[in-house]
């Protein structure tokens, strides 16, 4: 009959990390108690699936329990995480011990060491067990307690006094989820609850302890006790996060801790009282007063009993305020899960999973453990910012000053390709064609003509809004052409665009969108595009672009989308703050995304072309900002404001 008493010291859960004891029981003979962590994604629900598999595990040899082992780290890395774990099989007068991530420590009468560790290989060793040796199993994180517990055994102290001592130094760690102990030794105060419930097991075959593995094997672990070092060295490459603390204290834990205080407090009474010679005793308390000493035995017993009142009221607060999270984490844990396929669905979750937090901290304002949700919203908060597409920027990155070219060069207009930066001033009837790669610039002057009022660029050509149509190649000394001739159609236009072999502009005049169409012969006479009276007010306006369909912006905040002349509904989706000023909207057909710039709340705000959000840009720089262009190829949006262009990183 294995009578074993064992007593773990688990740290604090997250979300990206979790630790836990497990056990299962072979035979009244047989049995294997392992203390492990997880870490990564969802660790409490990858660990609890490792626990029950623990839980089920049945022994009967060595390689077996090798290959268990193994099965295990492989079905903790299919799910994203990684596992560190120390298991110790005690069965009869013969222990095996395996480990991943940890080690094992022994004391056997005088001799205390370290007689098993490992960090990234299952190792396992063989050896007997006496009665009175006390096993040590800890996590890779929790190694560097053992220095503390081989100490406290050199010293004399017992299991309960040394768990003591190294519960508050384990919790006190900033993160302590991967940090697990347990201890075993010989249950020797009666028969405990483990024992009557192996009782009711049924008895199965002795296993074997023969393998034909190679592992490390002594007939006495004595021999494997001597003078060891050990090794303090956290892993590198531990998972911060993601994600956010879960704070569940059950109830049997809270009072085993408070258990254990008592123990502690009796034994070093005794202690104390051992010490004390029994006749100077007795002699002395003559000379007191019999009241006094009352008294002071009275007080010393209330203030235990404030003590052990105010330590289980608090836990128990605490273990009502974990419970009313539970659901809130589940939320986020959700969110977590739906982050990549439906990211806005995601952050309103947080968001719902926020203001779920903050009333419930108005409801338990008055409560002792209110830091925890104090705790629990910041964590949320941190990781609702983590997700949500906005970021805030102080000052843009300079890309380019154009007073480097022209000293008093204001550019009211900007278009890109892949290669090239075009650039208007209007008023001076000037572009300026500026290499992204190499800074190299080309100006191209429309000083003779009477105006040059827009530009876009298509592939490899820039077209421009000046005494009708002009175009040039972005080739070095390229000619400027004529491609239509001054007319009704483009007289008083005010945006010109272009796509595929097809030429836009935009007249608020006669209410209409001009196409022209390229042939053999050069480009078609103007038709109308559009298909039908709409509410379109060209007045409005502020920019478009196309992608084979339409995209108009308008000085109220609003984003319009016309297919084949006709307008399409388009609604945004995931924008907290909608738009209410003049905005501008850039795309093209080679843009995943379009790019809208509200300069009045400072912002360039990214969205799919199905009008879902996935980025918003704030920055007081954009202030000033009058045009956009964005290049996905090149990760970059540029930002003109008179002079200067920034360029902002597409992907933050």
């Amino acid at each position: 009959m294995i009578r074993l008493k064992v007593t773990p010291v688990v740290g604090l859960p997250q979300f990206t990390g979790w630790s836990q004891v497990a056990e299962s029981i072979s035979s009244v003979s047989t049995r294997l108690i392992s203390v492990f962590a997880i870490s990564g994604k969802h660790a409490g629900n990858v660990g609890r699936d490792v626990s029950d598999k623990i839980s089920d595990f049945y022994y009967y040899d060595i390689e077996q329990l090798h290959e268990f082992v193994q099965d295990l780290v492989e079905f903790v890395k299919e799910n994203d995480c990684e596992l560190f774990i120390s298991c110790a099989l005690i069965s009869g007068k013969n222990s095996v011990f395996v480990t991943k991530g940890g080690s094992v420590f022994l004391k056997r009468k005088e001799k205390i060491g370290k007689i098993l560790f490992s960090q990234d290989q299952i190792k396992i060793v063989k050896g007997s067990y006496t009665n009175d040796d006390v096993f040590v199993l800890t996590t890779f994180q929790a190694t560097q307690f053992l220095n503390e517990i081989e100490q406290k055994f050199s010293q004399g102290f017992d299991v309960d006094i040394i768990i003591t001592s190294v519960v508050p130094g384990l919790h006190a760690q900033t993160d302590s989820s991967l940090s697990a102990i347990v201890f075993i030794n010989q249950f020797l105060e009666g028969e405990d609850d483990d024992e009557k419930h192996t009782k009711n097991q049924e008895v199965k075959n002795e296993p074997s302890l023969e393998a034909s593995i190679e592992v490390d094997e002594t007939d006495d672990l004595d021999n494997q006790v001597g003078d060891f070092k050990i090794s303090t060295d956290l892993p590198k490459n531990l998972v911060n996060y993601l994600s956010k603390l879960k704070l569940v204290v059950s109830r049997s834990e809270i009072f085993s801790k408070v258990g254990i205080f008592i123990k502690f407090f009796f034994k070093r009474s005794i202690s104390i009282f051992k010490q004390i010679k029994i006749k100077e005793f007795f002699s002395n308390i003559k000379s007191i007063k019999r009241k006094k000493l009352v008294s002071m035995v009275i007080a010393v017993l209330f203030v235990i009993g404030v003590i052990f009142s105010f330590v289980i009221s608090n836990k128990n607060e605490a273990e009502k305020i974990n419970s009313l999270m539970i659901p809130i984490q589940e939320r986020i844990d959700l969110a977590q899960q739906q982050l990549i396929t439906d990211p806005i669905s995601a952050r309103e979750i947080v968001q719902e999973a926020i203001s779920s937090l903050e009333k419930l901290h108005k409801e338990n304002s008055e409560s002792s453990a209110i830091k925890l949700i104090d705790e629990k919203i910041n964590q949320t908060s941190d990781f609702y910012n983590e997700i949500s597409g906005k970021k805030e920027m102080s000052e843009l990155d300079v890309f380019y000053d154009l007073r480097l070219v022209k000293s008093d060069y204001i550019a009211n207009d900007v278009d890109v390709n892949n290669d090239k930066l075009v650039l208007l001033d209007s008023e001076k009837k000037q572009i300026i064609v500026l290499d992204i790669s190499t800074k190299k610039v080309e100006v191209k002057d429309f000083s003779s003509y009477e105006n040059a009022s827009d530009l876009a660029v298509n592939e490899n050509e820039v077209f421009v809004l000046s005494d009708g149509l002009k175009s040039f190649e972005l080739a070095d000394n390229s000619e400027i052409k004529t491609v239509r001739e001054l007319g009704d159609s483009n007289r008083n236009a005010i945006f010109i665009n272009a796509y595929d072999r097809f030429v836009y502009v935009i007249n608020p005049e006669k209410r209409e969108i001009y196409r022209y169409s390229k042939g053999d012969d050069g480009y078609s006479d103007p038709i109308g595009w559009m298909q039908s009276a709409t509410g379109l007010k060209y007045d409005k306006i502020t920019s478009f672009s196309i992608d084979g369909d339409i995209w108009f912006s308008t000085i109220d905040g609003q984003i319009k989308k016309f297919a084949s002349g006709r307008e399409e509904g388009f609604i945004t989706r995931g924008l907290n703050e909608e738009f209410s000023s003049s905005i501008k909207i850039f795309t093209n057909i080679n843009q995943e995304n379009i790019y809208v710039l509200e300069v009045d709340k400072n912002r360039i705000v990214i969205f799919s072309k199905d009008g879902e959000f996935k980025r918003e840009i704030k920055s007081v720089s954009l202030s000033t900002v009058k045009e956009i262009a964005a290049s996905e190829e090149l990760n970059k949006i540029f930002a003109v404001s008179g002079s200067i262009v920034f360029e902002i990183p597409i992907s933050l």
